[in-house]
């Protein structure tokens, strides 16, 4: 799969790997909270976009029967985990 989203934006590859990057806002007091769609700036709907972008792709490389695993998932971090359980031990290749 990496090489198939690789080439197309590296930068997905990350968040498919690690994650998608959450809008969040710190207070004054240091704590965190995910920020409300109203607040988003244009950087965050970056991220989010970028999360959205990374879950089609993955989307586009799947048949139609590993799609029923993964149609609920949140994330394309959540999609690739499902994914790699799924084909634990199917591949001698290594995964980067």
């Amino acid at each position: 799969m990496a090489k198939y989203v690789q080439p197309d934006d590296y930068k997905l590859w990350i968040i498919i790997k690690n994650g998608p990057l959450i809008p969040t806002k710190t207070l004054e007091n240091g704590s965190s909270f995910l920020k409300k769609p109203k607040e988003f700036n244009a950087e965050d709907f970056r991220m989010i976009e970028n999360n959205a972008k990374a879950k089609k792709l993955l989307y586009f490389g799947l048949s139609p029967d590993e799609y029923t695993h993964i149609f609920e998932c949140e994330s394309a971090k959540e999609i690739w985990d499902v994914l790699q359980v799924a084909h634990e031990g199917t591949s001698q290749a290594k995964q980067s």
